[in-house]
């Protein structure tokens, strides 16, 4: 019984599925206007786009060589409370309180939009 069963509810299945082959009139669709090419589609698909590559590192490549300091004083390095007051943006703040020194730094900044 199940098999008889089977059989033709997949035979409806089937019926049904060539009674609504027919491609739909083309007067049916010119309110719509004319369809879009496939090639300006492809063009305009979103989350595709690999775009060019992001490498997230620093190649930071600093040399000091044959420095001397002597009999040199440092001082102190301080930021006050108001420092970045008004301060818009990323701020970067480099310190030295010693001599001969070399500083670098860098920002990889990852923005995602959706």
């Amino acid at each position: 019984m199940r098999i008889i069963f089977s059989i033709l509810m997949s035979a409806l299945g089937l019926w049904v599925g060539l009674a609504h082959a027919d491609s739909p009139d083309a007067k049916s669709l010119s309110s719509w206007g004319d369809p879009i090419p496939t090639a300006q589609l492809e063009a305009q698909r979103g989350g595709t786009d690999t775009g060019p590559v992001t490498i997230n590192a620093n190649i930071l490549n600093a040399k000091l060589y044959d420095n001397a300091a002597s009999d040199n004083v440092t001082g102190h390095n301080t930021i006050t409370g108001n420092a970045f007051a008004g301060a818009s943006g990323l701020p970067i703040v480099f310190q030295n309180s010693g001599n001969n020194v070399i500083m670098q730094s860098g920002t990889v900044l990852n923005l995602t939009l959706k």
